[in-house]
């Protein structure tokens, strides 16, 4: 495929949701002092910063002294420049990413407290974009969600403005998704979080970016990983794990792939839909730990919600430049299903926006890339807060708008009148899900 046809392809999502993309002849920069890099949260802004970009336009520098990757990410021990420049072209093999400093007429992104006019600036819970000095303290834990969202609202910032002028000022935390900053003591991320089975159901845009995040957290888990699709070269704008060379591979088992390469040794990939994988039809009582439901076709809620689920983490993006966090505790939240009943699946606000082409031809999802990284970000925020004390510290579904400015709601999921989640039977699912790491919630 030629780079014109392959670009085309790439982007078409984000030209049916948007109109637009960034324009590929104007130059981003990414910088960051020797200061903030040298850290795990200044290696995190600037890999999901870089990981986006070069999804979103094929023209981006890095202007970044050389350090090595901090522990406890997974690369540690490699040079971070040539790392990350070799991660962008996996992404765009065509892309023009290079080392260098701004130029005039490049678009700047500094990542960091201080060094530049505004800033994107990220560490613990907390995020900042706005005029230097950073507000926000020092955090000491291996907490990516600060830095990650970040690089994201960055980038989602100058994709409104269309890299002119300057972002908009933002000011959030991670923790409890309001505009306030909350010290590190408050909840403190522990340096060994383990979560046990995770099972993922979907491992598309939003799926693989939950995976992506907690992996630069921890990778103290298991996960067995459902998808019917295979990778398309539409699917590399929105994933920051699927690569060029894996288009037309199964998207689970390039998931699998990615999670091994990244040091989960205990992977399993089923490369089916959830209905039909004889792993869910026979699942044990006190399997899995945690489920993320990411699939979006087939009724799979109603599949999910049938099979007496454990605790249920997933992102959404929506079609008002949306994302979105949804979290199920059973016996406790309204079930998925009260969402996304069966009969109306198809029609769901809440899942991926869809858009009706003018051609006639057949409907098909669309996402800005930064929306799928931050349903991501946000849902992997969610799944590494289940241990600490004091969860839940958010209504079960919280709603990242990034226009016309960037904020957060707050909303409660309400239980839908004649869902099955009101007639099933408590002691069966408390039987399902005894024994389960987070089965004290319910």
């Amino acid at each position: 495929m030629k780079e014109e046809e392959w670009r085309t392809a790439r982007n078409s999502r984000s030209l049916r949701y948007a109109q637009r993309v960034l324009d590929p002849r104007r130059w981003i920069v990414l910088r960051a002092g020797r200061g903030y890099l040298s850290r795990y949260d200044g290696q995190v802004a600037l890999l999901t910063a870089a990981n986006l970009f070069a999804r979103m336009t094929p023209a981006v520098a890095l202007d970044i002294p050389a350090v090595r990757i901090a522990p406890p990410l997974p690369w540690a021990g490699q040079e971070l420049r040539a790392f990350t420049i070799e991660m962008m072209l996996r992404a765009d093999p065509y892309g023009k990413f290079e080392s260098r400093a701004q130029r005039d007429g490049d678009c700047l992104v500094h990542l960091g407290p201080s060094g530049a006019p505004s800033i994107a600036h990220g560490s613990g819970w907390n995020i900042y974009l706005g005029p230097e000095p950073s507000p926000l303290p020092q955090a000491e834990a291996a907490n990516p969600i600060g830095p990650a969202m970040a690089a994201i609202v960055a980038t989602a910032s100058a994709f409104k403005t269309n890299l002119e002028g300057a972002p908009e000022a933002v000011l959030l935390n991670s923790l409890n998704w309001q505009p306030e900053i909350v010290q590190e003591s408050v909840a403190e991320l522990s340096s060994a979080v383990e979560l046990g089975e995770v099972w993922t159901a979907g491992t598309g845009s939003v799926g693989t970016a939950i995976l992506y995040f907690l992996t630069l957290a921890t990778r103290s888990f298991s996960n067995t990983l459902f998808d019917m699709d295979v990778v398309g070269v539409h699917n590399l704008d929105r994933s920051p794990v699927f690569t060029h060379e894996q288009v037309e591979m199964a998207k689970a088992k390039a998931t699998e792939a990615w999670l091994r390469g990244a040091g989960i040794s205990n992977v399993r990939s089923e490369p089916r839909a959830l209905d039909e994988s004889v792993l869910w039809q026979k699942r044990e009582a006190g399997t899995p730990d945690i489920l993320i439901a990411a699939a979006n076709e087939r009724n799979v809620r109603s599949v999910i919600e049938t099979g007496f689920p454990p605790i249920q983490v997933y992102g959404t993006t929506g079609q008002h430049w949306q994302a979105a966090i949804m979290r199920h505790v059973p016996m406790k939240d309204p079930c998925s299903s009260c969402l996304f009943p069966a009969t109306e699946f198809a029609a769901t606000e809440c899942a991926t926006g869809e858009v009706a082409p003018s051609t006639g031809e057949e409907r098909m999802d669309a996402a800005l890339p930064f929306l799928s990284f931050a349903a991501g970000a946000m849902a992997a925020a969610e799944i590494l807060k289940l241990s600490l004390p004091g969860y839940p510290f958010t209504p079960n579904r919280v709603i990242l708008n990034t226009q016309p400015s960037i904020g957060t709601v707050r909303a409660s999921l309400v239980q839908r009148e004649g869902c099955h989640c009101q007639q099933r039977s408590q002691s069966v699912h408390r039987r399902m899900i005894a024994g389960t790491r987070f089965a004290g919630l319910s």
